[in-house]
């Protein structure tokens, strides 16, 4: 009986230091992992393309991931097969200059990365459906950059460092922080008091978030660029048009939105591989702003093949925004536009412009899609 006492002593021990060891190597595992071999994918990638790694949310996730957006309605719903997101436009009009990774199925449930993690191999998660380096997940905060279950930024750092020759020169692009602030009771709290105690406490924690995943890319891979983008404001979004229909109230939003923005400026100040990319500038620029008494006000943007695109919501590419209140295949393309020019400005690259007729040849299919389901719907049934 003593001995078999002692026995299970033992096991109870050895169970309590294997999980200790277990804890203690996940708690260290972002700045004490050792750089793991380089992962075989299968592809032979040219040395002249620049790497482009992303960090974000949904506004950055590719839509075309069959694994976590397999809702029938999601990302343009009917026509979602030629419905794509800005990374998606850019692999296939500037593939041959610019590498993503290799589109794929990536990452395992949280438990396996959690485990992987633990013993010193590559993890990440969720699941999904997208390029290599793209590490946006569609819900994500800010605090997903660092913390579990995503790990955005140490998981992609730990990708990075089993070929750091090759992120010299690449680009580590963050889009994140909507989720943070584009929520309904945060605008709403921001239009009355933009410097309002919960307001303040979501900029300030965001803005933490992406200074700490900013300083360890920049800790691994200090000749490798990082782009911030700005926030966008959901007070665009055609679902909140009801709301905030004052000046005082949208200008409000405006210096809210501003201090996060502000904050990213003085990342990007801070060395000379950092730049801001604001967006909500760009977006006035395309669509215009709320009028003088917060109403909408909004222009239509026009393309030459006679396409007018206006600052809607809905499947059908001639709105801005998808029924699920995501970017539209319009305004991606422009933006991967907007994103190459910038990317040259920023960091002295020679990304070959995507030009108006890129963009025009690009869309057609979308627009061809949309008007011969236009043109089914108006056929008249005739009865045999």
């Amino acid at each position: 009986m003593f001995r078999l006492r002692r026995v299970l002593l033992l096991v109870f021990c050895g169970v309590l230091t294997g999980a200790g060891l277990i804890y203690g190597r996940l708690a260290g595992a972002d700045l004490s992992r050792r750089p793991a071999a380089a992962v075989a994918d299968g592809q032979t990638v040219p040395t002249d393309r620049i790497r482009l790694a992303v960090l974000g949310d949904s506004d950055s996730q590719s839509y075309h991931d069959s694994r976590t957006a397999r809702e029938p309605n999601a990302r343009g719903g009917p026509w979602r097969a030629t419905t794509w997101q800005w990374t998606e436009v850019l692999g296939r009009l500037r593939g041959d200059q610019i590498d993503q990774g290799q589109w794929g199925a990536w990452g395992t449930n949280k438990y396996r990365a959690y485990f992987d993690e633990a013993f010193g191999s590559l993890a990440r998660a969720p699941a999904k459906e997208d390029y290599r380096y793209n590490f946006a997940i569609s819900g994500a905060w800010t605090n997903q950059l660092m913390g579990h279950p995503m790990r955005q930024a140490t998981r992609l750092v730990a990708l990075m460092d089993t070929e750091p020759q090759a992120w010299k020169g690449g680009v580590v692009l963050i889009r994140i922080g909507i989720n943070d602030l584009g929520q309904h009771d945060i605008l709403d709290e921001m239009s009355r008091d933009p410097n309002g105690p919960l307001p303040t406490a979501r900029i300030n924690a965001a803005i933490g978030e992406i200074g700490k995943a900013v300083a360890l890319i920049r800790q691994h891979h200090p000749e490798t660029y990082i782009l911030l983008i700005g926030v966008l404001s959901n007070a665009d979004w055609s679902g909140e048009f009801d709301s905030w229909q004052s000046a005082k109230a949208i200008s409000n939003i405006d210096a809210g939105l501003k201090r996060f923005d502000d904050g990213l400026r003085k990342l990007a100040a801070s060395d000379r591989h950092i730049a801001f990319l604001g967006d909500r500038a760009w977006f006035a620029g395309l669509w215009g702003t709320r009028d003088e008494q917060g109403r909408p006000a909004y222009k239509t943007v026009r393309l030459s093949p006679g396409w007018a695109i206006t600052n809607t919501s809905g499947d059908d590419p001639h709105n801005a925004a998808t029924s699920d209140g995501h970017a539209g295949v319009v305004w991606n393309t422009l933006w991967a536009q907007h994103l190459v020019a910038s990317l040259n400005a920023a960091f002295g690259l020679h990304l070959k412009p995507i030009t108006d007729a890129d963009v025009i040849d690009f869309l057609k299919p979308s627009f061809k899609a949309s008007e011969r389901s236009a043109s089914e719907l108006s056929t008249p049934v005739t009865a045999n």
